[in-house]
């Protein structure tokens, strides 16, 4: 009977709720928890943050090195745009100097060759005037006797040639 009294006690009772933890359960959970919570706290989180601290400082590391390539960029680019800008500069000026002294050459050339075109044509002219000279030297002569053998035949009287001379010379110096 005792056996029936037990078993009929303690089918009296309630059976455990699964769901309510009971008391050493509780202890057994937040001594764990507290374990865990130490153990990530302390062991497992700082080298994760410090791995994430290094990541950050990397990428910003990167940015930053970005960031003063991209001015170095800018400033490259202007100083290239510069030095191209006083090139194109420098050569205009090399042109225009090159023209220049082509304009000076090509003119001193001209200036040359006017000038001895002005000295063969005195040379010319100079040939002519003697060549003029020379004819009308010899041509005083025969001009002398022919006018003086004309006058003859006119007048009908023989003329000396060298007492004419002076009024052959008058006659032809007026021309």
């Amino acid at each position: 009977m005792n056996l029936m009294l037990v078993l009929a006690a303690e089918s009296t009772e309630d059976p455990p709720n699964p769901v309510i933890p009971e008391v050493n359960e509780i202890v057994w959970a937040a001594i764990f928890f507290i374990a865990l919570w130490m153990l990530m706290k302390y062991v497992l989180l700082p080298p994760i943050q410090r791995a994430m601290e290094n990541r950050s400082s990397t990428i910003q590391g990167d940015r930053d090195a970005a960031d003063a390539a991209t001015s170095a960029l800018g400033s490259t680019r202007r100083d290239y745009e510069a030095s191209l800008a006083a090139a194109r500069s420098e050569a205009s000026d090399i042109i225009a100097a090159a023209r220049g002294r082509a304009d000076e050459q090509r003119a001193a050339k001209q200036a040359e060759a006017d000038a001895e075109i002005a000295e063969l044509r005195r040379s010319a002219q100079a040939e002519i005037d003697e060549a003029r000279a020379s004819a009308l030297r010899g041509m005083r002569g025969d001009v002398a006797s022919l006018a003086v053998g004309a006058a003859g035949v006119v007048l009908g009287r023989e003329l000396d040639a060298g007492s004419q001379q002076s009024v052959i010379d008058q006659a032809l110096a007026a021309d």
